[in-house]
């Protein structure tokens, strides 16, 4: 599915339109795009638009911030290596997949994407799908391009804040996020975000770690700090809300419909 990204960008803090260098704005010749209201210049950067510059993930130590930068660079052997207390990284996966309502044609927005490995699951479900995906972390958008280009899956991907989105509003059909949203400095503001780029009637989904999961990761990084699923923050507008634990316990699901 062929797409303009005028279409879908805009300025991640302001909101306002972006400018960019150029004539096609899908071409990777592009070096960058501005926003005249901010006065803020977003490079690409070899395959992506990096929305971030120098900003990147804040720890809360010095252990935390090593190990999850081995993390980073191991994602996929190790994420599948702790799913296996969940019966296995693809039941996992699909245990969040399965709640999204997808069809033929969708646009989706994958918040959080790490390498992209829930995108082959998506495309095995529809037809002519189109994904987007941000992250925050650098070597995720590496793996991930990689990944996407290995796999021939059109995606557009983006490094990016969950928090300030670099969209405009009501342009997904699909929104999601599956992994490390209780990381989220301002989770209230994620998950205002993901409401206001998704279109109206689509289904909204955030999985992460529940408590129990959490205590098994927090051995390693040294963290601290209680596990509160996201739910109350749902505004009350919001349709059809449910959570339920998933993992084997180890995690947990939220799902609701946008009015």
């Amino acid at each position: 599915m062929e797409t303009n990204r005028k279409e879908f960008l805009c300025c991640p803090v302001c909101k306002g339109d972006l400018i960019f260098t150029g004539t096609d704005p899908r071409s990777e010749v592009l070096s960058e795009a501005f926003c005249e209201n901010c006065n803020k210049a977003y490079e690409w950067n070899d395959g992506y638009l990096d929305f971030l510059g120098n900003k990147g993930l804040i720890h809360s130590s010095k252990q935390e911030k090593f190990v999850r930068s081995i993390y980073a660079k191991f994602y996929t052997p190790l994420t599948n290596f702790m799913f296996l207390l969940c019966g296995g990284v693809k039941n996992a996966r699909l245990e969040v997949i399965n709640h999204l309502e997808i069809s033929d044609n969708d646009i989706v927005l994958e918040t959080g994407m790490g390498p992209g490995d829930n995108f082959p699951l998506l495309v095995a479900r529809t037809e002519n799908l189109k994904i987007f995906g941000i992250d925050i972390q650098k070597q995720m958008l590496i793996h991930s391009l990689k990944n996407i280009r290995k796999w021939n899956i059109d995606a557009e991907l983006f490094r990016a804040d969950a928090e300030e989105l670099p969209f405009r509003d009501e342009r997904f059909d699909v929104v999601f996020h599956l992994g490390a949203f209780n990381l989220f400095n301002d989770k209230k503001k994620a998950l205002d975000e993901m409401i206001r780029v998704a279109k109206t009637g689509t289904r909204i989904v955030i999985a992460d770690e529940s408590e129990k999961g959490s205590k098994i990761f927090n051995l390693l990084t040294g963290t601290k700090g209680d596990v509160i699923p996201p739910i109350d923050l749902i505004p009350d507008k919001m349709l059809n809300i449910t959570m339920e634990t998933i993992w084997r316990s180890y995690g947990y699901v939220i799902a609701f419909t946008k009015p």
